[in-house]
């Protein structure tokens, strides 16, 4: 998986994710720590903004819209796209090594 944030543009294999802005956000910022844990008051912090006023819900909501693109991605890639992770009572991974 390869993201571009200056272009605001992300692909799997050579397809293209077309993305909202929001689930771009998310994207680069669960991306700039592959396999590492980031908790949903980073997540909150840092793709909406400290001050977010509102449920947490709205991540929930993104990153199931997310893991259904990449899936699709990777499903025309023809390839294993990585998996976005849930830690309970924590927060998201994405996952792009296999588990041992």
């Amino acid at each position: 998986m390869a993201v571009d944030t200056g272009a605001r543009r992300a692909w799997l294999a050579s397809h293209e994710i077309p993305l909202r802005a929001k689930e771009f956000d998310l994207l680069a910022r669960l991306i700039c720590e592959p396999d590492t844990a980031v908790s949903r008051e980073a997540l909150m912090s840092d793709v909406w903004d400290e001050n977010w006023f509102g449920s947490t819900k709205t991540l929930d909501v993104h990153v199931s819209a997310l893991r259904r693109k990449i899936v699709a991605a990777g499903e025309r890639a023809g390839v294993g796209p990585p998996e976005i992770v849930t830690l309970r009572a924590h927060g998201y991974r994405l996952q792009t090594r296999p588990v041992s």
